[in-house]
This record gives C-alpha cells, structure tokens and sequence, in this order.
C-alpha cells in the first residue's frame, strides 16, 4: 500500500511540473457570416477558477464546453483540462482572442493572445470549423488543419454502370 502511495505520488508530481495553458483555433481567419471553434487547454495540472476573455468582438454561438482526459502510457502520467468555445465575429478585421486565466497550485497560469482575420464574404460562402490549430506546445504528429477557405466544389462525372463480363458465344452447327 505505501509503494502504491509513492508511485502515486511520483505520477502526480510529475505530471505537476510540465502544467501547460495554451490557446488555439480552428482557423485563424474566417469569412464573415461564419464561426470559428476556440479552446484554452490546460495539460498535466488541476486547475481551478477558469476565467475566459471578454469575447466583445463576437458573438458566443456555443459554450463553454468542457472536456477532460486522464491517461497512463508506459509509466507517463497525462492529464488534460479544456474548455471550447464556437464564435462568430461581428464584423471584418483583425481581432484578439485576449488571455483566459485559470489558478493552479495558487498561481495564475494565462494563454498568449492570438489573432483571427475575419474576411469579407460578400458570395455568402459558409464553412465549418474544422481541426484545430494551436497557438502553443503540441505534438507534431497532429494532422495539419485543413484549408482555411473552402476550395470550389468539383462536379463528379457520373460512376460507370457496371459492365458484366460478356457471355462467350458458342457455335452451334446443324447436321
């Protein structure tokens, strides 16, 4: 039982000690008329007392929407804490999505602002928030974001109707 304690003990310090709070969207420019997908994510830490930005440049369509994962992978201990939010700008420019703030271990951890383009849309194309780019410390071995404007959708010719084999001809011969 004390072995557990300490292993336990071991696990959760060092999870600790690499906390982590960073930011990132699921594009960083966006047609009006559309929104985006936002997400503060805190790793490897208890965090208490999240406090988001003001979103005065846009309109919250969604959250906060929380989600949490717990895991072990050959004795490394992750955890991660994250809160998303779907925003929809009011208007064309550049924004700030401003510093959130949460409390761990009595220290107040905030993100990096970051910038989001917001383009004109005047052929009223609509898009969908798509995987998320970060604005911070990620693995690599993330699938790149797709493209940031939807490409033109291509007409498809129509599938070929199946041929089936074509029956091999006997001779016949009358007597």
């Amino acid at each position: 039982m004390l072995v557990m304690g300490a292993v336990c003990c071991v696990f959760f310090a060092t999870a600790q000690s690499e906390a982590r709070f960073t930011v990132s969207v699921s594009t960083d420019s966006i047609l009006l008329g559309n929104y985006f997908q936002v997400t503060f994510s805190l790793e490897n830490a208890q965090g208490d007392k999240f406090e988001p930005p003001a979103f005065e440049d846009f309109d919250v369509v969604s959250g906060p929407n929380t989600a949490s994962s717990f895991s072990v992978v050959n004795g490394k201990v992750t955890q991660s804490l994250s809160y998303s939010y779907y925003l929809e700008p009011k208007d064309i420019g550049n924004y700030y999505i401003l510093p959130a703030a949460i409390e761990v271990d009595g220290k107040v951890l905030e993100t990096q602002p970051l910038e989001v383009m917001v383009a004109p849309n005047p052929d009223g194309v609509k898009q969908t928030p798509g995987a998320t780019q970060s604005q911070g410390y990620w693995p690599e071995d993330f699938m790149p974001a797709p493209p940031v404007f939807p490409s033109p959708e291509i007409e498809k010719p129509a599938p070929e109707k199946e041929q089936s084999p074509k029956k091999k001809k006997r001779k016949v011969y009358k007597l």
